[in-house]
Protein backbone atom coordinates (compact mmCIF):
# COMPACT_ATOMS: atom_id res chain seq x y z
CA UNK A 1 0.00 0.00 0.00
CA UNK A 2 2.72 2.70 0.52
CA UNK A 3 4.55 1.60 -2.46
CA UNK A 4 1.79 2.39 -3.95
CA UNK A 5 1.15 5.44 -2.39
CA UNK A 6 4.69 6.67 -3.30
CA UNK A 7 4.13 5.32 -7.14
CA UNK A 8 1.22 7.56 -7.30
CA UNK A 9 2.29 10.82 -5.31
CA UNK A 10 5.36 10.19 -7.64
CA UNK A 11 3.57 10.36 -10.87
CA UNK A 12 1.49 13.14 -9.84
CA UNK A 13 4.42 15.12 -9.22
CA UNK A 14 5.72 13.88 -12.70
CA UNK A 15 2.77 15.45 -14.02
CA UNK A 16 3.71 18.79 -12.77
CA UNK A 17 7.25 18.38 -13.32
CA UNK A 18 6.84 17.55 -16.79
CA UNK A 19 3.51 20.32 -17.36
CA UNK A 20 5.44 23.66 -16.04
CA UNK A 21 9.04 23.78 -15.16
CA UNK A 22 10.71 27.16 -17.43
CA UNK A 23 10.07 29.62 -15.08
CA UNK A 24 10.53 27.80 -12.11
CA UNK A 25 12.34 24.65 -12.08
CA UNK A 26 10.83 23.75 -9.09
CA UNK A 27 7.30 24.59 -9.06
CA UNK A 28 5.72 21.02 -9.00
CA UNK A 29 7.47 20.35 -5.25
CA UNK A 30 6.33 24.14 -4.33
CA UNK A 31 2.95 23.15 -5.14
CA UNK A 32 2.67 19.40 -3.88
CA UNK A 33 3.81 21.38 -0.79
CA UNK A 34 1.33 23.67 -0.51
CA UNK A 35 -1.26 20.57 -1.57
CA UNK A 36 -0.14 19.03 1.54
CA UNK A 37 -0.46 21.78 3.67
CA UNK A 38 -4.12 22.60 2.07
CA UNK A 39 -4.74 19.40 3.14
CA UNK A 40 -4.07 19.91 6.65
CA UNK A 41 -5.76 23.13 6.81
CA UNK A 42 -8.74 21.61 5.41
CA UNK A 43 -8.91 18.91 7.85
CA UNK A 44 -8.87 21.14 10.34
CA UNK A 45 -11.10 23.73 8.82
CA UNK A 46 -13.63 20.56 7.52
CA UNK A 47 -13.67 19.42 11.55
CA UNK A 48 -14.65 22.87 12.79
CA UNK A 49 -17.27 23.11 10.08
CA UNK A 50 -19.15 19.53 10.84
CA UNK A 51 -18.84 20.20 14.74
CA UNK A 52 -19.88 23.54 14.36
CA UNK A 53 -22.90 23.42 11.78
CA UNK A 54 -24.16 19.79 13.88
CA UNK A 55 -24.01 22.14 17.11
CA UNK A 56 -25.40 24.98 15.97
CA UNK A 57 -27.86 22.98 13.95
CA UNK A 58 -29.05 19.72 15.53
CA UNK A 59 -28.26 20.62 18.94
CA UNK A 60 -29.13 24.36 19.63
CA UNK A 61 -31.34 25.01 17.12
CA UNK A 62 -32.70 21.82 17.28
CA UNK A 63 -33.35 21.94 13.43
CA UNK A 64 -34.20 18.38 11.68
CA UNK A 65 -31.25 18.83 9.20
CA UNK A 66 -31.34 16.69 5.75
CA UNK A 67 -28.01 14.75 5.46
CA UNK A 68 -27.37 16.45 1.90
CA UNK A 69 -27.70 19.87 3.60
CA UNK A 70 -25.86 19.15 6.33
CA UNK A 71 -22.81 17.92 4.15
CA UNK A 72 -23.36 20.64 1.95
CA UNK A 73 -23.46 23.38 4.43
CA UNK A 74 -20.29 21.57 6.27
CA UNK A 75 -17.96 21.62 2.96
CA UNK A 76 -18.84 25.30 2.12
CA UNK A 77 -18.38 26.32 5.68
CA UNK A 78 -14.67 24.52 5.57
CA UNK A 79 -13.40 25.73 2.48
CA UNK A 80 -14.92 29.74 3.43
CA UNK A 81 -12.49 28.30 6.82
CA UNK A 82 -10.01 26.93 4.90
CA UNK A 83 -9.92 30.06 2.70
CA UNK A 84 -9.37 32.34 5.99
CA UNK A 85 -6.57 29.58 7.16
CA UNK A 86 -4.85 29.83 4.14
CA UNK A 87 -4.84 33.91 4.21
CA UNK A 88 -3.80 33.50 7.60
CA UNK A 89 -1.04 31.91 7.29
CA UNK A 90 -0.05 33.73 4.25
CA UNK A 91 0.36 30.38 2.55
CA UNK A 92 -0.41 31.93 -1.28
CA UNK A 93 1.47 35.86 -0.46
CA UNK A 94 4.27 35.40 -2.53
CA UNK A 95 3.75 32.85 -5.00
CA UNK A 96 2.59 33.42 -8.89
CA UNK A 97 -0.51 32.10 -10.79
CA UNK A 98 1.28 29.05 -11.93
CA UNK A 99 1.46 27.42 -8.10
CA UNK A 100 -2.12 28.07 -7.12
CA UNK A 101 -3.22 26.76 -10.75
CA UNK A 102 -1.41 23.39 -10.01
CA UNK A 103 -2.21 22.81 -6.78
CA UNK A 104 -5.82 23.43 -8.20
CA UNK A 105 -5.14 20.72 -10.63
CA UNK A 106 -3.48 18.52 -8.23
CA UNK A 107 -6.60 19.11 -6.44
CA UNK A 108 -8.62 18.31 -9.32
CA UNK A 109 -6.83 15.37 -10.18
CA UNK A 110 -6.87 13.61 -7.18
CA UNK A 111 -10.49 14.10 -7.28
CA UNK A 112 -10.83 12.35 -10.30
CA UNK A 113 -9.01 9.84 -9.69
CA UNK A 114 -10.78 8.45 -6.77
CA UNK A 115 -14.04 9.02 -8.28
CA UNK A 116 -12.71 6.70 -11.18
CA UNK A 117 -11.50 4.68 -8.31
CA UNK A 118 -14.77 4.24 -6.88
CA UNK A 119 -16.92 3.55 -10.07
CA UNK A 120 -13.93 0.89 -11.05
CA UNK A 121 -14.22 -0.73 -7.29
CA UNK A 122 -17.68 -0.53 -6.80
CA UNK A 123 -19.26 -3.57 -8.64
CA UNK A 124 -18.03 -7.34 -7.81
CA UNK A 125 -18.32 -7.73 -11.39
CA UNK A 126 -15.66 -5.12 -12.01
CA UNK A 127 -13.22 -6.50 -9.00
CA UNK A 128 -13.90 -9.81 -10.72
CA UNK A 129 -12.71 -8.50 -14.12
CA UNK A 130 -9.62 -7.11 -12.47
CA UNK A 131 -8.77 -10.19 -10.53
CA UNK A 132 -8.97 -12.53 -13.64
CA UNK A 133 -6.57 -10.00 -15.16
CA UNK A 134 -4.01 -10.35 -12.25
CA UNK A 135 -4.53 -7.17 -10.66
CA UNK A 136 -5.19 -7.42 -7.51
CA UNK A 137 -8.74 -6.94 -6.14
CA UNK A 138 -8.28 -5.72 -2.63
CA UNK A 139 -9.58 -2.13 -2.30
CA UNK A 140 -9.80 0.58 0.32
CA UNK A 141 -13.08 1.03 2.14
CA UNK A 142 -15.07 3.30 -0.43
CA UNK A 143 -17.27 4.53 2.08
CA UNK A 144 -14.26 5.70 4.33
CA UNK A 145 -13.18 7.59 0.74
CA UNK A 146 -16.49 9.54 0.86
CA UNK A 147 -16.75 10.40 4.18
CA UNK A 148 -12.59 10.93 4.65
CA UNK A 149 -10.89 12.22 1.80
CA UNK A 150 -13.35 13.43 -0.74
CA UNK A 151 -14.73 16.30 1.83
CA UNK A 152 -10.91 17.37 1.82
CA UNK A 153 -10.02 17.61 -1.45
CA UNK A 154 -13.75 19.56 -1.86
CA UNK A 155 -13.12 21.64 0.81
CA UNK A 156 -9.74 22.35 -0.76
CA UNK A 157 -10.95 22.84 -3.94
CA UNK A 158 -13.61 25.62 -2.23
CA UNK A 159 -10.72 27.29 -0.71
CA UNK A 160 -8.42 27.37 -3.64
CA UNK A 161 -10.98 28.96 -5.99
CA UNK A 162 -11.59 31.71 -3.51
CA UNK A 163 -7.83 32.05 -3.18
CA UNK A 164 -7.58 32.57 -6.92
CA UNK A 165 -10.45 35.00 -6.86
CA UNK A 166 -8.75 37.09 -4.37
CA UNK A 167 -5.70 37.37 -5.36
CA UNK A 168 -6.62 38.23 -9.05
CA UNK A 169 -9.40 40.76 -7.72
CA UNK A 170 -6.29 42.14 -6.33
CA UNK A 171 -4.09 42.20 -9.29
CA UNK A 172 -1.92 39.33 -8.29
Amino acid sequence: MIISLIILIGLLLAIGFIAGRSQDKFLFLKSGFYFFLMEITSSIALLLSVSGVYFLMVKLLHYDIRILTFCLAATFIGGIINFYFIKFLKLFKNSNSLIVMQVEYYIQWTTIALTLYQFLTGSKSNLNVFAKAGISAENLNINTLNLLVLPLLLVSWISIAMIKIYLTDRGH
